[in-house]
């Protein structure tokens, strides 16, 4: 009995120093243990701690008489207290080796859960999703378990297999979701080269050939050159005030714009016409003052490989002087990151780029589509010539922003309208698109 009492002591100690420090500590004296120490099992620490009660339990040995040589040279530690240290820094390992254990088999079962999750047959975009996050809460399980312990080498080979069936996974998600924007297109009448991008601002997107650059990128090509002149004035301090005389060799028809020629007006002005009433002539002069290898310098900086401003725009005869070689290019991928980076304010002058999406003369595509919905219409800018119809709007649902491009050869207005509103329908019913 007196044994007992005497390990319950020990133990009731012990259980003290580990719960009175933290736990950054207690990973320090673990790993310090573990380096200094070569214990290779949890069984191994059981029985060196058994040890340690063992050797605690035991009368101390009485201390001897100090002689001359002992007044001298310093004594080693109490022996009592270099068992407790060592009792104290097994106690911890022990508890970061129970811990790493109960994170690794909860990693396998939600493992598991998520091998019997894909099995299911009729995979839908609910269950595809639901792998994926269990695939992603078991790689989080494995990132638990520290470098030193005894599971370290198994925690990485599964760790490896884990996150490439997380890839996996998250491919099945997208696949999935393109999928919806699949059927959306063929319902609404979209032709098959129709492209379609969509993001949160948390840049959780999805596209149908959002990569594909369509044959024209219209007015579209303006928002490019809209954000490059919007750095450049930030950068170079210009006042949005100064004057830029429009010369007669970038006219073309426009047809609803304010712009003529010659005649000075301000920048401010002149991005405004060419975003809110779409203006060409204002967008040429633009070209004129910014230069395509500026505009296009600026978009490689920002990471856009694709998106290129080579050529003004022009109406239905009038072609400008001067008007560039090469064709202008994007792709709806990258035009709804444009859109995303001006609606989450990481472009310069994003403000004034919003006020002024959100004016657009043209409502015939994206407000129009999303009257009747769920959602609200932020702003937008259309693009159309005879060779494609196209938009990037923002919009938001149940108080989250979405930004949206569509772009398609040959379809109508009202074509496109559907498109936009079944998309957002779809949002409205699957939040977690």
């Amino acid at each position: 009995m007196r044994e007992l009492k005497g390990f319950l002591s020990i133990a009731n100690k012990m259980a003290a120093v580990v719960a009175g420090i933290g736990l950054v500590q207690m990973l320090t004296i673990a790993s310090s243990f573990s380096q200094s120490s070569n214990p290779r099992s949890l069984d191994e620490l059981y029985k060196i701690r058994d040890r340690l009660v063992t050797e605690l339990e035991q009368p101390p040995s009485p201390s001897p008489e100090p002689t001359l040589l002992s007044r001298l040279v310093p004594l080693a530690a109490n022996p009592q207290e270099q068992l407790l240290q060592q009792l104290q820094a097994v106690e911890a390992q022990i508890l970061v080796e129970q811990r790493a254990n109960d994170n690794l088999q909860q990693a396998v079962r939600l493992a598991n859960r998520a091998v019997e999750t894909k099995r299911q047959q009729n995979q839908s975009l609910k269950s595809s999703q639901q792998t994926q996050f269990l695939w992603h809460q078991a790689l989080n399980n494995l990132q638990e378990v520290p470098q030193y312990s005894f599971l370290a080498s198994l925690t990485a080979s599964k760790t490896q297999e884990y996150r490439e069936n997380l890839t996996a996974a998250t491919s099945q998600v997208q696949q999935a979701k393109s999928d919806f924007l699949a059927a959306v297109a063929r319902e609404s009448g979209l032709s098959g080269k129709a492209s379609i991008g969509i993001c949160r601002l948390s840049r959780e997107c999805v596209n149908l050939r959002g990569d594909v650059p369509p044959v024209s990128p219209a007015s579209l090509i303006k928002l490019p050159i809209a954000v490059a002149l919007m750095q450049k004035v930030e950068k170079e301090k210009i006042s949005l005030k100064e004057e830029v005389f429009v010369n007669r060799g970038n006219f073309t028809e426009d047809s609803s714009t304010q712009i003529l020629s010659p005649k000075n007006y301000p920048l401010q002005l002149l991005l405004e016409e060419m975003i809110d009433r779409s203006s060409n002539t204002a967008t040429n002069q633009l070209i004129d003052y910014l230069g395509s290898d500026y505009i296009n310098q600026f978009l490689e900086n920002r990471g856009y490989q694709v998106t290129r401003v080579n050529f003004k725009l022009m109406g239905e005869k009038i072609m400008p002087a001067n008007p560039g070689s090469g064709p202008n290019r994007l792709t709806a991928n990258e035009l709804t990151e444009m859109m995303v980076q001006i609606y989450n304010g990481e472009t310069p002058g994003a403000k004034l780029l919003i006020e002024t999406l959100n004016r657009q003369y043209d409502r015939a595509l994206g407000f129009a589509a999303l009257e009747g919905t769920k959602a609200q219409w932020l702003g937008e800018k259309t693009g159309q010539n005879s060779l494609v119809l196209g938009t990037t709007l923002a919009m938001s649902i149940d108080g989250e922003a979405y930004v949206m491009t569509v772009i398609d050869t040959r379809s109508s207005e009202i074509q496109m309208r559907q498109s936009i509103s079944k998309i957002a329908d779809y949002i409205s019913s699957n939040p977690s698109f």
